[in-house]
């Protein structure tokens, strides 16, 4: 029961992880600043 106990964990740690980077590269492309050229 131990065991099943520590892979659930494991398991819901790694998603939690996933998710944070997914979350993260989300952020750094929302804050991005837009590139913008001008032709003259």
């Amino acid at each position: 029961m131990v065991r099943i106990d520590d892979k659930v964990r494991e398991v819901i740690t790694k998603i939690k992880l996933e998710e944070a980077a997914i979350a993260h590269r989300q952020n750094t492309i929302d804050n991005a600043a837009p590139e913008v050229s001008v032709a003259t």
